[in-house]
């Protein structure tokens, strides 16, 4: 009872560095080296990755301002409207939550069907929004778009996540239960 009092009163380590820096990077990716790959639809969602790394793995206290901070970060590097991606990743950290719960996000097939799932969640939501906004591509190359994005993005994640651990341990964030507190 007493660690898990000492766990939970823990302060974060590096979280906004970790949520702003990573966000910033993962912008500067997409926008230098990914769109000049010239893949077409066919591109992973950083971004997506990043949140749901967050939206598994930082500490159980305190995922939500982190995920709604990546999304507010997005929005500002995206066209689309303001806000969409604060309150997809929002939702994204829910269902990782609970994904959590169901599948061991250490095992590389768990992390890619998280990764597949989440990032084709999260961008035909985003489709939705501009449907409602009066903006949509139709739904059948939404479908397909967010599809492609989604199969681009899974393989990232598998690479990315013992990235991601290997930064976290080499700033030497605590790990405890599986959780990183950040």
């Amino acid at each position: 009872m007493a660690t898990a009092f000492r766990i939970r009163s823990q302060t974060p380590q590096y979280r906004w560095r970790i949520v702003v820096i990573g966000g910033l990077t993962m912008a500067g990716a997409h926008a230098m080296l990914l769109h000049r790959l010239d893949a077409g639809d066919f591109t992973p969602d950083l971004f997506s990755i990043f949140a749901l790394y967050v939206g598994l793995f930082a500490s159980r206290h305190g995922r939500y301002t982190p995920s709604l901070v990546l999304g507010l970060i997005r929005d500002f590097f995206s066209i689309g409207l303001l806000g969409s991606y604060g309150v997809l990743y929002s939702l994204l950290h829910k269902v990782a939550e609970r994904a959590r719960g169901k599948l061991d996000p250490e095992r590389p097939l768990n992390v890619f069907l998280m990764a597949l799932t989440g990032t084709f969640l999260v961008n035909f939501g985003y489709h939705a929004m501009l449907v409602i906004a009066g903006d949509g591509i139709g739904w059948t190359r939404a479908l397909a778009r967010c599809a492609s994005i989604a199969i681009a993005s899974a393989p990232f994640a598998v690479a990315l996540f013992p990235l991601f651990h290997l930064g976290l341990d080499t700033l030497r964030v605590d790990r405890q239960g599986g959780y990183w507190n950040f």
